[in-house]
This record gives C-alpha cells, sequence and structure tokens, in this order.
C-alpha cells in the first residue's frame, strides 16, 4: 500500500544543520507529489523560512509542524482568492505560558545557565537558552556557534555522549515537572510538555500514524525524532540530506514507476 502522507523532519534530515536546503533535496522531495508531505521540526518558523525559502514551502507543503508540532502552519492556500492568505497561516498553537507559572520557568532557566556555565565543553558561545514559546531549547555550545564550532561539538558530543549525560541530569533534576527531555539537530536539546514531541503532529493531521512514511537523522532512544517515528508504519533513520535523496530515488521514486 503507498503512503497518504511523507513526513520529513528538517535539520539533518532536509537540510544540513542550520543551512540551506539543496536543489538536489528540494527536487527530490518534490517528485513525490502528489502525495502530501509535511514538515515537522523542532525549529521555529523564521528558522524554516530561513533554510527553506517561503516558495519551495508553498509549492511543497501541506502543512508546516513547528517547535516539534505545536505550532502549526497551513501551507496550502488558494492563491486565486484575491482576499485569502499569501503567506503561511498560523492554524494552531500551545504555550509553555499556559501550564507553568513565570517563576517555574524561571527555574528552569536559571538551572539550564548554570549547567552551561559549569560544563567545560571546547567553546562557549552564547545564547545558551532559546524560548520558543511552546518549547525551550538548551544548547551547552550555545546556539551562536559557527558551524565548524556546531560540528566539532556534534564530533564530542557523539563520542562523550554529552547530551544524554545532561538529559540524564535534567530527568532527575526535573522530576514529576511533566516535561521532556529530547536531542535536537547537532548541538541542542528541546524541552517541552510530556506529549508535546514529535508525535504531537497527529492531533492537527488527517492521516493516521500508521498510513505515513517518515524520516528523520534522531531516532535513537533521546532524539526528538524517535516518538514519531515509532508511530509510523515505515521510518527511515538517515544520516543527512544525501542520504534522503537516496532512499526517496531508490524506494519511493521506484514504485511509481
Amino acid at each position: 500500500m503507498n503512503p497518504k502522507a511523507y513526513i520529513f523532519d528538517m535539520d539533518g534530515t532536509l537540510t544540513e544543520s542550520r543551512r540551506h536546503i539543496m536543489d538536489t533535496t528540494a527536487k527530490a522531495i518534490k517528485s513525490l507529489m502528489p502525495t502530501k508531505l509535511y514538515l515537522v521540526t523542532g525549529s521555529d518558523f523564521a528558522k524554516i523560512a530561513d533554510q527553506l525559502d517561503n516558495d519551495f514551502i508553498l509549492d511543497t507543503f501541506e502543512r508546516i509542524y513547528a517547535c516539534n508540532g505545536t505550532r502549526v502552519w497551513n501551507c496550502n492556500l488558494d492563491m486565486d482568492d484575491e482576499t485569502g492568505a499569501l503567506e503561511p497561516e498560523l492554524i494552531h498553537k500551545v504555550s509553555l505560558t499556559d501550564h507553568y507559572s513565570q517563576a517555574d520557568l524561571n527555574h528552569i532557566t536559571t538551572t539550564l545557565l548554570r549547567m552551561a556555565a559549569d560544563n567545560h565543553t571546547k567553546f562557549k558561545t552564547g545564547t545558551f537558552v532559546e524560548w520558543r514559546d511552546p518549547l525551550i531549547n538548551f544548547s551547552l555550545i550555545g546556539r551562536n556557534c559557527t558551524l565548524e564550532q556546531r560540528d566539532d561539538y556534534a564530533k564530542w558530543d557523539s563520542k562523550s555522549g554529552e547530551r544524554d549525560k545532561a538529559i540524564e541530569q535534567l530527568e532527575k533534576t526535573f522530576q514529576g515537572w511533566g516535561l521532556s527531555f529530547r536531542k535536537g539537530g547537532q548541538i541542542s536539546i528541546d524541552i517541552t510538555r510530556k506529549g508535546w514531541d514529535k508525535s504531537y503532529a497527529f492531533r492537527n493531521m488527517h492521516e493516521k500514524p500508521e498510513e505515513c512514511v517518515f524520516f528523520g537523522d534522531r531516532i535513537d532512544g533521546n532524539g526528538n525524532d524517535s516518538d514519531i517515528a515509532v508511530l509510523c508504519k515505515t521510518y527511515h533513520e538517515v544520516s543527512g540530506p544525501q542520504e534522503t535523496v537516496e532512499i526517496i530515488k531508490s524506494v519511493y521514486n521506484k514504485r511509481r514507476k
């Protein structure tokens, strides 16, 4: 049975982390149409638009699920309607402030900043905590790192398991808070409410998980792609955009011939 939808992570799957999508990847993704295409990522919409471009988003995806699906943007717009939206329109959102007091959020932030300060990573660059409303993005190296520093940290983290150790510590510190901690991209940890992982996207998707194919690069135990992947009938853990393209061509394009 052919899937009713393909779901993609962004960083490490459609693009290299924080880099622009390549033409070869964009072409491969579009080759799957007219089957519905969805993007489910931990990034906010500003980062998505920066890496994918607005025209590609509107031409390709049915919906964008930002911040692990807690921000849903409709991209299936009627361009013949002069009164309708011309840009992706926000149709669903939730916020941590609906469930946690400012004092609680301040305590979380202080704990994260103290952890970053006590850490002995090779580089410390700034923006260790990024507020995304339904999600807190935490990085021990800091989101201000250069692409070279990002790649260097990713190699170190793969060897040392630094983020896994940080997650273990955070789970103990915030036991009973109803929080979820998952590795995101190359350098960060996504912190949100339990149940607000990427599988949350299915609450606002017409297709059932078993009708979808998922592509992601973080499907290991603490990866932020793991929760949505295991719900889908089929998933592919990829090492980067090149492998995503290879799987599309070798598996799914061949089925259409």
